[in-house]
């Protein structure tokens, strides 16, 4: 955390905090449903899927406010690129997966599981490209309308 401004930690704390109570509440949430009310996730993939939930709410926060890539080594269309190229692999993965476990006795593409797993994970990965793009192009439809708007102010 050395490598933060003061602005970048407390956002960084701020939205660890509430990611935090995000995941307190989807676990009290999670334990108060029935067992079969879930689709037949079971306990532990209940639980990675809760922690990824609320991992990709504190990744979209910190991406969208710019305290996700450190001041020093700022790279964050490197890193942009490097999750882009993960998401993708791991799209690969799942792909494959579903595809050899169509074979299988109990074929695995009925499972919720599966999916929710998967799906969570490439999420996961595209979440800081995507959010970084969005921030991006944010940044630069505010830039040009403040620039259209100073020719006018001067007038």
């Amino acid at each position: 955390m050395k490598f933060y401004d003061d602005n970048q930690k407390k956002i960084r704390y701020q939205f660890g905090y509430y990611s935090m109570l995000l995941m307190a509440a989807l676990l009290i949430v999670y334990t108060s449903m029935p067992e079969d009310s879930l689709g037949g996730i079971s306990y532990q993939n209940a639980i990675k899927a809760i922690i990824m939930i609320s991992a990709m709410f504190f990744i979209i926060n910190v991406v969208y406010r710019h305290a996700f890539f450190d001041q020093y080594t700022r790279r964050p269309f490197w890193g942009s690129a490097f999750f882009l190229v993960m998401a993708g692999l791991q799209a690969q993965q799942a792909y494959q997966l579903y595809h050899l476990g169509m074979e299988l006795p109990e074929s695995i593409h009925h499972t919720m599981e599966f999916a929710v797993l998967h799906g969570l994970q490439i999420a996961l990965y595209l979440s800081i490209p995507l959010t970084y793009a969005v921030r991006t192009l944010v940044d630069r439809v505010s830039v040009k309308e403040q620039n259209t708007e100073e020719p006018r102010q001067s007038s």
